[in-house]
């Protein structure tokens, strides 16, 4: 027969008292999952970076997907890191970038490459966190010969892509900011028409704004007859980014008069007859 032993009464209260009397110790914390720490293999990434994509400091599993959960990295040194997505670009980018402003009329044709093209997608040392710092980047793709000759516009000569043009789209040709007019009397204020071949042949002239100067025609823009699908503006007697010429001319030419003869070759200057 089994023996059931006891505590004796005595014994029983004083282990209660002991048991009341004696702080509890706390509770072992419950261990929680452990997040794997990408930059024990991606540290290059983020040492000593001037500028750090938001969504990195809010944790990798932002973008990326499969890899908050346990110890293991669920994805291969071997694979493209696309592949590790949540979704493709430029889908990822638009849970926090405004889709807008890269849809408008005229897009520019890097935004086709995608957004890590230009950008990095981690962490980098140049503002908006571009591959490299503006100009160079441009010239990338943009021939750096048409920024460098002997006559540059400022803008141009300091690198200053961005005053004129918007890097992903724009409702305005050439993905400009604003209309080429607004864009150049943002620097050279109302040009004197007394002193510009733009309204100094008064309704013969040529209008600043690109509307057509003869009497009746409205405000039906001018095309320019050198350039197709572009109307008549600033850049059609003056390059933008740098010339050969003075006054930064499109075409040669040693003075104002022999510019006009670019597309005037057999009118006088001042007809209103139209471009021969």
């Amino acid at each position: 027969m089994r023996t059931i032993s006891l505590l004796a009464p005595a014994r029983v209260v004083i282990t209660v008292l002991s048991l009341c009397l004696t702080p509890f110790a706390a509770a072992p914390a419950v261990a929680a999952p452990t997040e794997v720490d990408c930059t024990k293999c991606h540290a290059r990434l983020v040492v000593r970076m001037n500028f750090v994509h938001a969504p990195l400091q809010r944790g990798c599993p932002y973008c990326h997907t499969g890899i908050a959960v346990a110890r293991k990295v669920p994805h291969k040194k071997t694979n493209a890191i696309t592949k590790g997505l949540s979704a493709e670009q430029p889908e990822l980018c638009y849970g926090c970038h405004d889709r807008r402003e890269f849809t408008k009329k005229v897009v520019h044709a890097a935004v086709a490459m995608g957004c890590t093209g230009c950008h990095t997608p981690h962490a980098g040392n140049n503002e908006k966190l571009l591959i490299a710092a503006v100009p160079d980047l441009c010239f990338n793709c943009h021939d750096k010969g048409e920024f460098t000759k002997t006559k540059k516009h400022s803008p141009a000569e300091a690198g200053r892509c961005l005053t004129c043009h918007d890097p992903h789209s724009s409702d305005y040709p050439g993905i400009l900011v604003k209309s080429p007019y607004e864009i150049c009397l943002d620097c050279h204020g109302p040009v004197k028409k007394s002193s510009h071949a733009g309204g100094v042949f008064g309704k013969a002239g040529h209008s600043l704004g690109g509307e057509r100067p003869m009497k009746g025609a409205g405000k039906e823009p001018v095309k320019d007859p050198r350039r197709k699908g572009r109307i008549f503006s600033c850049a059609s007697c003056h390059n933008p980014h740098s010339s050969g010429e003075i006054k930064l001319f499109r075409y040669p030419a040693k003075t104002p008069s022999q510019l006009c003869s670019s597309c005037h070759a057999t009118k006088a200057v001042g007809s209103t007859g139209g471009v021969p």
